[in-house]
């Protein structure tokens, strides 16, 4: 694969192109510090608000314009915690008065909240495929094995005529 060019490095050598590199472009400036959600979070979503947040700001991934979506992605955290709480507390599978068994509406609402808030992490870069995309890598990066590494000699064993691997 290329290597695709920062706009700073398209700028430096006089190719960028609003109409075709604007994309690339970053908008808005990297936090240093977390502000208040932007609206009221349960006690366990501030929670998660908050370590969340401090994450992205030490992996400098979070800008001004995805505070709404760590809020909303811890209150969906904080509405399964709550959720699954609920269902444990209730029973996870009930039985109905008809006689059929089925799974607690806290359960079903739990899921729904789990499937909300991986979506909303993707988006944040909170696993690492999505925190490498969001980031721009260009792959992984190899590094050198050391000699005193278990995997060195099996990577670099030698074979009867003295050849390596």
């Amino acid at each position: 694969m290329a290597h695709r060019k920062s706009s700073e490095e398209l700028k430096r050598s006089g190719t960028f192109r609003k109409d075709r590199h604007a994309a690339r472009e970053v908008s808005g400036s990297l936090l240093e510090e977390l502000p208040p959600a932007p609206f009221e979070l349960s006690k366990e979503a501030a929670r998660v608000y908050r370590e969340e947040g401090a994450e992205l700001i030490a992996q400098k991934l979070i800008k001004a314009s995805d505070i709404t979506m760590l809020a909303m992605y811890a209150a969906e955290v904080g509405l399964y915690i709550e959720e699954m709480s609920a269902a444990r507390e209730e029973g996870v599978v009930i039985e109905l008065p008809n006689g059929i068994s089925t799974a607690s509406a806290h359960r079903k609402a739990a899921e729904s909240a789990l499937k909300n808030a991986s979506a909303l992490g993707d988006k944040l870069g909170l696993n690492p495929n999505s925190r490498h995309r969001i980031q721009g890598g260009d792959g992984f990066k190899q590094t050198a094995i050391s000699k005193t590494d278990p995997m060195y000699g099996l990577l670099y064993k030698k074979d009867s005529t003295g050849r390596s691997n």
